[in-house]
């Protein structure tokens, strides 16, 4: 109990304070509103010294007495009635430490100037009820003070709780999405790996030297697509799932040799990554537009290089074209907050793809 009232005092904020202290100003202000109809004289510093200390004392008792209460669960059932209470417990112990200190202070109030003005004797504070009044005077003002700061924090714990589940929610869809593009990355047409078993059997059936070679590069292929499926069951903070650029382009080079053996005519493809071959990248976003390619056109060359920005190039222009795919491909982008662009010119086409690290 001591512990946590010793954290809340210490938690107090300047915003907080400043409230507070504000408010003690105004309402000494409010009395200081007399001085219009007396004379004060040379007493006017003493007057206003009294009458805007006093409040502050009663500002920084009631502070004391709330953020203990302020500082507990923000969803206690009872927190609302732990605040009235903290703020009519401020109240009584705000006047129980004003009157004391009123009668010590040596400057006058405004009421002893009126009283000495009419000839009547000094002002007393000890009257039962002076002190009901004054405590309600406290409580009521401090009670819609409180009100105001209590509404304000729960609007901004509703707020931050509206960006935790925003926030969280974004990490659901690029987890969905990752673990959705690791699942089409894992399935292998299977048109395509008939064809290719067919051709390394006949390869095999009339002795081809080549045979063993096509078996290998079939092999390999699977090896870099079938494998990514399993380790999407526990995905990491990122969605990345341990792919890498490097992983994606060797992905690529796999398939375009398949393409190859199958008696197509892929593109030869190079590709620069220098030290960035280990750099998590999200996986199913080059293969598509490989494939996208090879299928609208008939480029002879393909280039993926990393500078910062991912940059696959082929040696044709024209495939810039909007079409299904392409359009897939922008809404899985959107959701890793990631960009395309496609720049199609002087024979070549490059798509350059911007990733947020």
């Amino acid at each position: 109990m001591i512990r946590h009232v010793l954290q809340s005092w210490r938690s107090l904020r300047a915003s907080e304070a400043l409230v507070f202290v504000g408010a003690a100003l105004l309402f000494g202000a409010i009395d200081l509103s007399s001085l219009l109809e007396l004379r004060v004289g040379d007493q006017l510093p003493q007057v206003l010294a009294r009458h805007l200390s006093l409040p502050l004392v009663s500002c920084a008792v009631l502070l004391l007495c709330w953020l203990p209460a302020t500082r507990s669960s923000a969803v206690h059932p009872r927190r609302r009635w732990r605040l009235v209470a903290a703020t009519a417990l401020g109240s009584a112990l705000a006047m129980a430490v004003i009157y004391p200190l009123a009668d010590m202070l040596p400057w006058p109030s405004l009421c002893d100037l009126y009283a000495q003005a009419h000839g009547k004797p000094r002002c007393t504070m000890f009257r039962p009820t002076a002190i009901v009044g004054d405590t309600l005077w406290i409580f009521m003002p401090a009670l819609m003070i409180v009100g105001v700061l209590e509404f304000r924090s729960l609007r901004r714990r509703q707020e931050q709780a509206s960006q935790d589940l925003l926030r969280e929610h974004s990490q659901l869809r690029r987890q969905a999405l990752a673990a959705r593009l690791a699942a089409l990355q894992a399935q292998v047409d299977p048109a395509l790996l008939f064809d290719a078993l067919v051709a390394v059997e006949q390869a095999y059936g009339r002795q081809d030297p080549d045979a063993s070679a096509r078996l290998e590069r079939l092999i390999r292929h699977l090896r870099l697509a079938l494998p990514r499926l399993p380790r999407h069951q526990l995905l990491p903070p990122g969605g990345n799932a341990g792919a890498t650029l490097g992983g994606e382009a060797e992905l690529i080079a796999s398939y375009l040799d398949l393409l190859r053996d199958l008696g197509g005519t892929p593109p030869a493809f190079d590709s620069e990554l220098g030290a960035r071959a280990a750099t998590p990248l999200p996986p199913m976003l080059l293969l598509p537009l490989v494939q996208r390619a090879v299928r609208l056109g008939h480029p002879r060359r393909c280039w993926l290089r990393a500078d910062g920005r991912i940059t696959l190039s082929f040696d044709q222009e024209g495939l810039c074209s909007d079409d299904a795919d392409l359009a897939s491909l922008r809404e899985r982008l959107g959701v890793l907050d990631a960009k395309l662009v496609c720049a199609s010119g002087a024979g070549r086409t490059e798509f350059v793809l911007e990733i947020p690290s």
